[in-house]
């Protein structure tokens, strides 16, 4: 992550004067991420994360984190933002809006092994599950709009032929949503305007393995602890948002390609809990592909025109080259119905 607005212990001191969680006692910049400014805030009532919005506007936060407050109410394990004491979700500083939530326990894990894909399997059918009734909506602000409106601005930074690659990819899944298996899934994949008045539900959309906290990390009792950073946050299928998280979790760095063995226990958990459908597994490759440009198009945009930040290292672009290539023709595992 980056650190693009620098907070002192001065105007942590005053910003904890609006909580009811005690004096500061540490403050520490976190490094890593890329939208958002964070620290680490501990206070002698606990340790907690304090976030500094650096895009998100005040009328779109309410969804994000209320969204965080209602998975949290449900039993999700997720950071869960602390109200002011006056019962506000956010408050202001050097004129951008901040919260402040719950640090999580657990530890920062890369590689991850069955225990903790099947774990994040169940949780993420869980979290689907417990944000049927959340009542808010956002568009995903990272849907196809953004990517038709992301592409064009880096035809002066890429080859001729990875533009060529991104318009033929973005072509082919705008094709996608008048097929008939896509307009029956729960809500729209790419969230335009035009299937907005369809059932909705949030999700999470951004769920990588440094947006998690794994307990006993290595072993078989390992497990999640806990899911963070929800401000890529929106309205899309279950089914995309599996996409996202299976396209990181069940991944080969090296090569882009899934890992079986960490994919069937990831898919067979989550399937376990929310059984997955027929409907579904006709739009799986289409929602995997969606997922992986959508991420190839975004590490593209910030690793050319990057902020101006400190601490800010972006991540390889070429790594979801590698997955959507992979995620176009690779066989595809789908559980057995229960």
């Amino acid at each position: 992550m980056a650190v693009f607005t620098t907070i002192t212990e001065a105007d942590a001191q005053e910003i904890l004067r609006h909580f009811s969680i005690g004096p500061l006692t540490s403050l520490k910049p976190i490094a890593s991420g890329i939208e958002n400014t964070n620290y680490f805030l501990d206070t002698p009532q606990g340790h907690w994360v304090l976030t500094i919005f650096e895009k998100l506007t005040p009328d779109e936060l309410p969804f994000y984190l209320e969204f965080c407050e209602h998975l949290a109410g449900k039993g999700c394990r997720v950071a869960c933002p602390v109200r002011t004491s006056d019962g506000n979700l956010f408050d202001f500083v050097h004129g951008k809006p901040y919260s402040i939530a719950n640090r999580l326990e657990g530890t920062d894990v890369r590689t991850m092994g069955v225990a903790e894909c099947r774990s994040m399997g169940r949780l993420l059918a869980q979290m689907h599950i417990a944000a049927r009734d959340f009542h808010r909506f956002q568009e995903n602000l990272r849907g196809l709009s953004w990517w038709q409106e992301t592409v064009p601005k880096l035809r002066d930074v890429v080859s001729d032929e990875i533009y060529t690659m991104l318009t033929k990819e973005l072509a082919f899944l705008e094709t996608q949503v008048t097929l008939p298996a896509y307009r029956r899934l729960p809500v729209t994949v790419f969230s335009d305007s035009q299937f907005q008045a369809l059932p909705v539900a949030a999700c999470h959309c951004d769920l990588f393995r440094n947006n998690a906290l794994i307990m006993n990390a290595g072993t078989d009792a390992a497990e999640v602890s806990g899911v963070f950073d929800f401000y890529f946050a929106g309205c899309m299928p279950w089914l995309y948002d599996l996409a996202v998280t299976v396209n990181d979790w069940c991944v080969d760095e090296a090569t882009g390609h899934f890992n079986p063995v960490t994919l069937k226990a990831f898919m067979d958990a989550y399937n376990a809990v929310r059984p997955l459908t027929a409907d579904e597994k006709a739009m799986w490759r289409t929602c995997l592909r969606g997922a992986a440009i959508r991420f190839w198009i975004s590490r593209l945009y910030d690793f050319y025109k990057p902020r101006k930040a400190s601490l800010l290292k972006p991540h390889d672009p070429t790594h979801f080259q590698r997955v959507l290539h992979n995620r176009q023709t690779c066989e595809l595992y789908w559980p057995a119905s229960n």
